[in-house]
């Protein structure tokens, strides 16, 4: 298999807008395995046709050339790389159109190209496995350079791959990125190779990444057909969070309902409390005696009274001892009256003690 992983590249930025998108490139592992494993083709980004072509040349050569295919024949401008007023020959050039894609070609002698043999499975992770080796393995630091990878080969019985790997410093690149985003001029792609037939296929503005720009124009029907699946795989992940928010909803209500009825006859802490306080509470004295003494009759009258939790003790004096147990039986909150004791007492009268048990532990005389 001979499967070559390019892409196409995001507008020239300044330099410190470019630091900030590699660093977002970090959350974009999961978005190069989706690709791997989708095994759609993907176009020579490196080969697209452009209007304006920047080309620099190996190292020693301080010429940047500029060729404009805009009226067919092609027309070529050689300016100093290092030029103060190079953004504005390249916007003359371009004839102050802004927004016209420019492809930047760069010359193989200004990269650092090597081969490299790694396991088949590394490939949904190959850009940070390469940026791994590279801090290991050179002088160069990931965050210092522009980078891209392809796959030359593969060794199916051995499992392995032939990836080849492609680097040049910021340094090299940066200003002419620059003078291009001061022109007005996105960039798309950073091709490299010795002429635009002869490119590799890499785009070193991608940094390892399968780009997104190519999908808001141009798309393939692979990058389609990727994206309409990540949004198919979106809908159904929301509706299953959705399905298990309503499904945990419910069954916190069917176990507090049934909490609710299993409770269903047990007095609370509070009025249970209660309960037992008013149950074991005497009558109230002032009541109760009142309550006697509107339904004693003529010629009885009560001595003393003692009241508790289960009634009342009453001591009383009476010519007539069954009138006045009669009466004794209407006093409200109380039952029927007991004679525990009697004895005469002298004008004629009886001394009578009377047990007036509670007829409800609630009730008040």
């Amino acid at each position: 298999m001979n499967r070559s992983l390019t892409v196409s590249a995001p507008s020239a930025v300044p330099s410190a807008f470019r630091h900030w998108l590699a660093g977002a490139a970090r959350l974009r592992p999961i978005l190069d395995a989706a690709v791997h494993l989708s095994g759609f083709a993907e176009p020579r980004a490196d080969r697209l046709p452009a209007a304006l072509t920047v080309r620099l040349g190996a190292p020693g050569d301080a010429a940047v050339t500029v060729i404009d295919r805009r009226e067919g024949a092609a027309r070529t401008y050689r300016f100093e790389a290092g030029a103060a007023d190079l953004s504005e020959r390249i916007a003359a050039v371009a004839g102050g159109r802004g927004g016209m894609r420019a492809k930047v070609l760069l010359d193989p002698a200004a990269c650092f190209i090597r081969c490299l043999d790694v396991p088949s499975a590394a490939l949904p992770r190959m850009r940070a496995l390469l940026a791994e080796e590279l801090e290991a393995a050179t002088p160069f630091r990931a965050a210092s350079v522009y980078s891209d990878w392809f796959v030359e080969g593969e060794d199916v019985a051995a499992r392995a791959l032939r990836v080849r790997h492609v680097v040049v410093k910021r340094a090299r690149l940066d200003p002419v990125l620059d003078a291009l985003a001061a022109a007005g001029l996105p960039v798309g792609p950073v091709a490299v190779g010795r002429a635009e037939d002869q490119t590799l296929p890499v785009d070193l503005l991608s940094h390892g990444h399968r780009a997104l720009p190519a999908l808001l124009g141009g798309a393939g029907r692979g990058d389609a057909a990727l994206w309409l699946g990540a949004g198919l795989l979106l809908a159904v992940a929301v509706w299953g969070w959705r399905a298990q928010q309503d499904a945990t909803l419910a069954a916190l209500d069917e176990g507090f309902a049934a909490a609710r009825h299993a409770i269903v006859g047990v007095a609370p802490p509070v009025q249970a409390g209660l309960s037992t306080i008013l149950a074991t509470r005497a009558p109230p004295l002032a009541r109760t005696w009142d309550a006697l003494a509107a339904a004693l009759p003529d010629g009885a009258s009560a001595l003393s009274l003692r009241l508790d939790g289960t009634g009342a003790l009453v001591t009383l004096s009476a010519r007539d001892e069954a009138g006045a147990l009669a009466a004794l039986g209407r006093v409200p909150g109380f039952g029927p009256p007991v004679l525990q004791g009697a004895e005469d007492e002298t004008g004629g009268t009886r001394r009578m003690t009377v047990r007036l048990p509670r007829a409800d532990r609630g009730g008040r005389p």
